[in-house]
Formats: C-alpha cells, sequence, structure tokens
C-alpha cells in the first residue's frame, strides 16, 4: 500500500484513538498551556508540541495504521470563540508536522502508516464564502505540514460538502499538492450526491471502534466501512487492532467490501496487524 487512496480502497485500516481524553488525564496548566482557553486542545500543538507526539506514538505503538491530526476544532471559525483565528495557519500546520515526526520516529518495521489532516464541521451559521475561506486556510495548513491526506468530516444533511470540497481543492492547487481530498461520513455514500463524490479523491467510510468482532464484520460486509477509530485510549486501540487481524481473510487487515465483490486485491505492504506490538505499548500518562 504505497498511498493512503491504495490503503483504503484495500483493506480496513485502524486509526488511533481519542487525543482529548489523553489530554484531559495529562497534567496540564491552562494558563500556560491553553492560553487560558479550556478545553481548546488544538492549542497544545503550539505550546506542547511533544505531549500531542507522545500520544500519536503511543497510538502507534498499539497498531495504529492512521494517525490523525489534532485539529477537530482548529478551524478559524473555532478558534474565533477564543479570540485565536489568526493562528490557525500555524495550528494545523505544526499540528500535521508532529503528526508526520511521531510515524517517522515510532518503527514502522517495513510497512507505512500515514497522517490523515482533520477539517470538522461544527455547523457555523454563516454565508458559504466564509466558511470555504476557513477551511482553505485549515486544509493549506495541513497540507503545507505534510498530511498524506485530508478528512473532511461533514454534519450530515446540511448540503456544505460542496463549500468544503471548494475550499479544501483551493489551499491543494495554491501548493500544487497531490494529497488526496476525501469526504468522512459514518453513513457512507448515502451521506453526498455523485457530483460531490465526484469532486473528491475518495470517500471514508468511518465506525468508532468497537472490540467486538461480529459488530466490526457486519460494518465491514454491510456497511462499506473502511476506517475504524482506535477507542479511548491505546490499550483499547491495541484490542481492536488483534479484533481487526482474527477478520482478515490473511491475517493483516480485512479486505474492504468492494474488494471482496471484485475479488481483486493487490499484494500490500503488512499493516501493523502481523508484526509484533512494541514493548512501549501503554497508557499515556
Amino acid at each position: 500500500m504505497r498511498t493512503l487512496i491504495e490503503a483504503l480502497d484495500q483493506r480496513v485500516l485502524l486509526t488511533d484513538g481519542s487525543l482529548a481524553r489523553q489530554f484531559q488525564a495529562s497534567p496540564l496548566n491552562a494558563e500556560r498551556d491553553l492560553f487560558g482557553c479550556e478545553d481548546c486542545f488544538e492549542l497544545l500543538n503550539l505550546t506542547r508540541a511533544r505531549l500531542v507526539r507522545e500520544v500519536h506514538e503511543a497510538y502507534l505503538r498499539a497498531g495504529a495504521d492512521v494517525i490523525r491530526t489534532n485539529t477537530l476544532a482548529a478551524s478559524p471559525l473555532s478558534l474565533a470563540l477564543y479570540g485565536r483565528a489568526d493562528e490557525a495557519f500555524y495550528i494545523n500546520f505544526a499540528a500535521a508536522q508532529i503528526a508526520c515526526e511521531a510515524v517517522d520516529a515510532v518503527p514502522g518495521r517495513g510497512r507505512r502508516r500515514f497522517v490523515l489532516g482533520v477539517v470538522r464541521d461544527h455547523g457555523w451559521d454563516l454565508p458559504p464564502a466564509e466558511v470555504e475561506a476557513a477551511v482553505a486556510v485549515q486544509a493549506e495548513g495541513l497540507l503545507a505540514g505534510g498530511v498524506d491526506g485530508l478528512a473532511l468530516d461533514l454534519v450530515p444533511g446540511t448540503g456544505r460538502a460542496r463549500i468544503f470540497l471548494a475550499g479544501a481543492r483551493r489551499a491543494r492547487e495554491k501548493l500544487a499538492g497531490r494529497a488526496p481530498i476525501f469526504l468522512h461520513s459514518a453513513r457512507g455514500e448515502a451521506s453526498f450526491s455523485k457530483r460531490n463524490l465526484d469532486l473528491s479523491d475518495g470517500l471514508i467510510g468511518f465506525r468508532p471502534g468497537k472490540a467486538d468482532a461480529k459488530w466490526l464484520d457486519a460494518a465491514i460486509s454491510r456497511e462499506g466501512v473502511n476506517l475504524v477509530g482506535g477507542g479511548a485510549s491505546p490499550r483499547q486501540t491495541a484490542a481492536l487492532d488483534r479484533v481487526l487481524r482474527g477478520l482478515a481473510e490473511d491475517s493483516l487487515r480485512p479486505v474492504t467490501a468492494w474488494q471482496r465483490a471484485t475479488g481483486a486485491v493487490d499484494e500490500v505492504v503488512p499493516p501493523s496487524s502481523v508484526l509484533s506490538l512494541d514493548p512501549a505499548v501503554a497508557e499515556v500518562h
């Protein structure tokens, strides 16, 4: 699996788990680390880069194939609530670089892991041009920081996919980049029009992880899931890694539903599921 598009097309991959829960369990000084902006953990990309990287690394050691950037609320529109909108580009750029450094720091043992830049829709009631501009700023920071792809995590039924796609594509064109732009939904293709699916580079069918083999198998085979969330902690990610390995046709990762239908699965580089876990797997304290 040389690219993220190929990987998500062929196999059901495992992401990291919750970043916020790990940050909440860490000793933080709200004034120093969050500039007094309680719960705005995206600011840690600027103030506590080492902590953010350590959390990413713990999930990688637990078996995650994909690391998501610490940017769920890093849009200029969300950061404006804390008076930090002007820092949006730098916060996203730093988040991407930290995640990439974590992937480089944890031995891959012959396989590729990926960094997925997350751009989330928080349902802002603003003119489309303002939303598109905000998406462009966030996407530009993530792409400039080196992510392997962008995930546009949208609120279903709002009709804003076209706006988000326009902002993300604008940023990519500005940078002359090639990273894919994915539409991201727990409802699969039903969430988007064919036109919007064609404007994207692919679809991420996501489900929060649950270490239940029967449930996961149904989500993969019936709902087209190709990305599974890693739970609330590295320990839960490691448990999900074992379940996915058990569901796989070759003890690697399960084949996606559409590849099962075609029967045409290319030879892939083994993901984390066939490799011994790093002895450093542990909760982040």
